[in-house]
């Protein structure tokens, strides 16, 4: 069966008090990082599925690429403070990027087997080295 080329995210925070710049100034957050001084973060990345070396060492049935992650996770956190927090962690793609990317982040997960699976993936995925959307090495 073919699978779907678009899963739709959601980013979820409190409501903002005013300017952005305010609230960035204030609590660290409130928009999102942008991709470089002279590109805005998009409303639509573009990732290809994780394969190979990510889904050896992360055999999850919803991995994804550290790629993808890595560009989520530093735009949530647009001055590189304050904790990513993963209710659904799974194999924790998103706490590897986080890590990658070094930022802190708590991950949840209900199922003993993922669990047990991020223990061993995260510190392994975070170790990757990835290509950004610009295809440079990182």
């Amino acid at each position: 069966m073919p699978k779907s080329c678009w899963e739709p995210w959601g980013l979820f925070r409190k409501p903002c008090e005013g300017r952005v710049q305010d609230n960035l100034r204030k609590w660290n957050t409130g928009g999102l990082r942008r991709i470089s001084k002279h590109e805005p973060f998009k409303d639509l990345l573009h990732a290809s599925p994780a394969r190979g070396t990510e889904r050896a060492i992360a055999p999850h049935p919803s991995l994804k690429p550290q790629s993808l992650m890595r560009q989520l996770v530093r735009a949530a956190l647009p001055l590189g403070k304050g904790v990513i927090l993963d209710p659904f962690m799974g194999s924790g793609s998103t706490l590897a990027a986080a890590r990658a990317s070094g930022l802190q982040s708590i991950g949840i997960e209900r199922n003993l087997e993922y669990f047990r699976l991020a223990n061993k993936a995260v510190p392994l995925l975070a170790e990757l080295l990835v290509k950004d959307h610009n295809g440079k090495a990182e």
